[in-house]
């Protein structure tokens, strides 16, 4: 799957610590893709580069006493964010609704 087949399609992100720890899982839906966008450098200078995707419309998860709380980038903006491919999962489509007759 190529980055920008993500474009359009709800997907689940996992949040990670620096040491690898899962956080969190957050939802919502991609609205661009940009391949071999430099992210940092490793220990030797060389430049580190993955493959990004920019999540819109992320649902507000739940605070300790079940209030919502939105999700914030780094950047302060709420609800929307870059996130790297690898930890990306397509939420598969639930197919059309079953009708009541």
């Amino acid at each position: 799957m190529s980055d920008y087949d993500f474009i359009g399609k709800r997907v689940r992100v996992h949040l990670y610590t620096r040491e690898g720890q899962l956080l969190a899982a957050i939802e919502g839906r991609v609205a661009d893709a940009s391949a071999g966008v430099v992210v940092g450098q490793d220990g030797a200078g060389r430049d580190i580069r993955k493959d990004l995707v920019y999540v819109v419309g992320i649902e507000p998860g739940r605070g300790a006493d079940g209030e919502p709380v939105p999700y914030k980038n780094s950047a302060g903006g709420e609800g929307e964010g870059w996130f790297a491919v690898q930890d990306v999962t397509v939420i598969p489509d639930a197919g059309p609704a079953l009708s009541a007759n």
